[in-house]
């Protein structure tokens, strides 16, 4: 099976996701032998370059199969299919993927709109998940629609390359916002307004309790030190004793807090990277604001860019690891 880590990810978000109940009750008569199908691809190790191949071995039987599991109308034609297509139709539902990145997944020959948009950061889509499960099926359908990607939309209508919105959390934020205070003419009945707020509440429930959105409480204290050094010393005094060395020191105590809190498989390391990666940013600005407020006390009227406070460091760096050398070469 595929095993990029983007795909990964979503699949492994993607098994807390709840179906409705009318896709189960679908798919109920067609399932036991769906999964033989599909231990079958496991076993043979399917991906999209070889899923074709794989599905032309298989049986009318097997293909009708995999059409009325899928919900599909149409009879499976393997020629006219495309890898993604011949991939998701081997595939449970929280497995289909849009590998392009055309807005839609393509299963068989249709091509269905994800449930939970893979342009939206795992965080977020872990939240989304929690929250769209803790609505009815009916609720859920309804709440599907603050996901949906108006650039996909504008593209088709304009005959242009869809280039994806990331549904982020300020995306659903303003989609929910505009639902429950419409304007320009725009109406949303009272019954939809409930299950938007609905969603919301669950939402920001889930949000707000992902270890990844407690960083600031959990860097307080490394940055409060970090802070304080800047503001005893001076940012001059505290910039010619502030190496690369001691940056990656408290970024990798940082991390293995981080490893600590949340476990070291790929999903969690992908997540702690961007924490980490964040972290490091939070040191630099703090040094540059600093440093600004500084020079702006001195009545510099130029001030200090951070590429500036960047390209010292890297100095700086550099003769730390240039004066070995210059040992070596004095004997």
């Amino acid at each position: 099976m595929e095993t990029g880590s983007a795909y990964k990810s979503y699949v492994n978000s993607m098994q807390n996701y709840q179906t409705t109940q009318g896709r189960k009750d679908y798919q109920a008569p067609y399932a036991q032998k769906f999964e033989d199908i599909y231990d079958k691809a496991k076993d043979q190790d399917i991906k999209l370059s070889n899923a074709k191949e794989f599905l032309n071995e298989l049986s009318e039987s097997e293909l009708q199969t995999l059409q009325k599991y899928t919900g599909l109308v149409d009879k499976i034609d393997v020629d006219s299919l495309s890898a993604e297509g011949a991939y998701n139709l081997l595939m449970h539902d929280y497995e289909k993927y849009d590998f392009n990145a055309d807005g839609v997944a393509e299963v068989g020959k249709g091509k269905n709109i994800l449930p939970v948009p893979i342009n939206m950061p795992k965080e977020v889509r872990d939240a989304y998940i929690s929250a769209m499960n803790s609505l009815g099926d009916k609720d859920k359908l309804m709440a599907m629609t603050l996901s949906l990607d108006p650039a996909r939309v504008k593209a088709r209508l304009n005959n242009e390359t869809y280039t994806p919105t990331k549904i982020d959390y300020n995306f659903l934020k303003e989609q929910v916002q505009s639902r429950l205070n419409p304007t320009g003419g725009a109406y949303t009945s009272e019954e939809a307004k409930k299950v938007y707020s609905a969603f919301w509440d669950a939402f920001e429930s889930s949000f707000s309790k992902d270890p990844t959105h407690e960083p600031e409480e959990k860097r307080s204290d490394e940055v409060a030190s970090f802070l304080k050094d800047l503001r005893e010393k001076g940012a001059v005094k505290f910039l010619a004793e502030f190496n690369q060395e001691k940056i990656e020191k408290m970024v990798e105590e940082y991390r293995q807090k981080l490893i600590e809190e949340m476990g070291d498989s790929p999903e969690a390391m992908e997540r702690i990277e961007k924490l980490v990666d964040n972290f490091r940013k939070k040191l630099l600005e703090e040094l540059h604001e600093q440093t600004q407020q500084e020079a702006k006390n001195k009545g510099l009227n130029k001030p200090i860019s951070s590429n500036s406070i960047v390209q010292e460091l890297i100095d700086l760096q550099l003769k730390a690891q240039k004066k070995p050398f210059e040992e070596m070469l004095k004997v």
